[in-house]
């Protein structure tokens, strides 16, 4: 149980993206198209990846802005809050689009998140190359997952591109 609960904690943008793709993919079970299939998991990961995680970060970098830092190998910092802003930034723009579900409103969402996180991940990276820097929270799963799922949702992007009136 305890490696559960540290598993949900830690790698939560793991978890949330798994939870995502797996529920458009329920969601389209008997109408599977992969255009379906993509706006149906982007609208899942507006939802777990943007929202639920990005509050997550939020509330992480603002009460836990020690424990964070320690995680990613870097000094603490007034700055956590500023991180911890945009993380609730990201989350509430998940939130909403997952509710309004318009394809412009999801599609900005999803271009601030992925160019945001993908932008960390190649700092985690160059942090990594740089200063030998093996903490969990900037070369464990993070790494995979800012670098990553980022492609992910420019891919389903496109993949769902001809599902714009489902949408809206």
């Amino acid at each position: 149980m305890e490696a559960l609960i540290r598993f949900l904690l830690a790698d939560y943008a793991l978890w949330t993206l798994i939870l995502a793709l797996l529920l458009g993919a329920l969601q389209t079970r008997h109408q599977w198209q992969w255009s379906r299939w993509a706006e149906a998991s982007l609208l899942w990961i507006a939802f777990w990846v943007l929202g639920v995680a990005g509050v997550y970060g939020f509330i992480i970098h603002i009460a836990f802005g020690e424990f964070a830092a320690q995680q990613i190998g870097w000094p603490n910092s007034p700055f956590q809050n500023e991180v911890a802003y945009a993380n609730l930034t990201i989350g509430i723009l998940g939130l909403s689009s997952f509710w309004y579900r318009k394809r412009d409103f999801l599609l900005a969402a999803m271009v601030a998140y992925a160019s945001w996180f993908f932008a960390d991940g190649v700092g985690h990276v160059v942090s990594l190359l740089r200063d030998s820097d093996l903490a969990p929270g900037n070369a464990g799963t993070i790494l995979y997952t800012d670098l990553l799922t980022p492609v992910l949702v420019v891919i389903l992007l496109w993949l769902s591109r001809r599902e714009r009136r489902r949408l809206s």
